[in-house]
């Protein structure tokens, strides 16, 4: 990563409530230095409640708040030079974009020179030199967000606080506009905490990403870990379009071999036996495979022996630009979804045959949630 590692703002125990609901339940998380950290989860799930405790909107019912190692739990928001960015900007639209980039700095009673300084090179950094003298309402919603990102950078925050920013774009101009943020994020080596429940905008713009549920962290680690080792059931299911295929096999002991077995398949897990085993659950578990890794078998190739192998039929194919996704039907009637590339041809009906490799496969305590790595 090429932030520093050193915590810049440290959450220790943090819980929220609200007349007896808890919206964030004893959080300890780091920020590092320089880095773009998402928060990512469905609605409801604690994400804006965090990062408003973090610029001092919210105060946390328990825990306590360190910036650069000291505590500001107790301090207001304006004496801990954090930056927010609202999903609406909040632009005073009667001003002009000069002036509502020199509003927080006239508050601050800077100088006026340094007031135009700092106002004429963050405009010129996110070409805003044209729009200086128009009014906020005049301006088109990409142009807005440069505004409401070069207000806050102008009073050089020590971290940036952005929650949903890009909610109101259009898809296509929403990508663009996450490369520009990503963008403008290596230029300033800003620190940048984003909330969003959009999983692609996590896994694109996040160095890491923390997944939340019901108030509670499930998983905090880089875009890669996160998808391909999710720590919880619950980030195996959140994350990935189409999900993760998640089925029910049976652990147990044949001729000294330690297999898994469902009504489709059966797999050698013996590399992995001492970590079954310590499962609560156990002969029960919950084996994961994500749609891309599921390839379709081609008898007139070799292939290695010790692929999982499962009889499907098509049931549903659903055209996606460079790939379909197909919806499989096993014998036993079990759902399965693999991704392929769209110059495949297939037919609804179709009988095929789907392989992974065993090494491949993800396995969850279905008591606990967690996975078994």
């Amino acid at each position: 990563m090429a932030y520093k590692e050193q915590a810049l703002i440290r959450l220790e125990g943090i819980t929220k409530e609200f007349n007896g609901t808890i919206a964030v339940q004893d959080m300890n998380l780091e920020v590092q230095e320089g880095e773009f950290l998402c928060f990512l989860g469905p609605s409801g799930c604690g994400k804006t409640t965090t990062l408003r405790m973090i610029a001092g909107l919210e105060r946390p019912t328990r825990g306590e708040i360190y910036l650069r190692g000291q505590r500001i739990t107790d301090w207001p928001p304006q004496r801990r030079n954090i930056g927010f960015m609202f999903q609406n900007y909040a632009l005073f639209q009667h001003m002009s974009v000069y002036d509502n980039l020199a509003f927080g700095l006239r508050v601050r009673r800077v100088p006026p020179a340094e007031i135009e300084r700092r106002v004429r090179a963050v405009a010129q950094a996110l070409e805003l030199e044209t729009v200086l003298n128009l009014r906020a309402s005049r301006l088109d919603l990409s142009t807005m967000q440069r505004v409401a990102l070069a207000r806050i950078l102008v009073i050089e925050p020590q971290v940036l606080l952005l929650d949903e920013p890009l909610n109101n774009f259009r898809p296509g101009l929403r990508e663009l506009m996450r490369a520009e943020l990503k963008r403008w994020q290596y230029q300033f080596g800003r620190t940048m905490v984003y909330v969003t429940h959009d999983q692609e905008e996590a896994l694109t713009l996040g160095d890491r990403v923390v997944v939340m549920n019901a108030g509670r962290i499930e998983q905090v680690g880089t875009p890669d870990e996160v998808y391909w080792r999710p720590a919880t059931l619950f980030v195996a299911s959140f994350i990935g379009r189409p999900p993760m295929n998640l089925i029910s096999v049976e652990y147990r002991i044949s001729e000294g071999h330690a297999l898994l077995s469902s009504l489709d398949f059966e797999l050698r897990v013996d590399e992995r036996r001492g970590i079954i085993e310590a499962s609560r659950s156990l002969p029960h578990l919950i084996l994961g495979i994500r749609p891309e890794q599921l390839q379709i078998s081609d008898p007139q190739a070799p292939s290695p022996g010790d692929l999982v192998r499962i009889p499907v039929k098509v049931d549903l194919i659903r055209p996606l630009g460079r790939k379909l996704i197909l919806d499989l039907k096993t014998r036993s009637g079990l759902l399965i979804q693999m991704v392929t590339p769209s110059t495949r041809r297939f037919t609804v009906g179709d009988d095929l045959e789907i392989v992974f490799h065993p090494h491949q496969a993800l396995l969850f305590d279905p008591q606990t949630g967690q996975g078994l790595y």
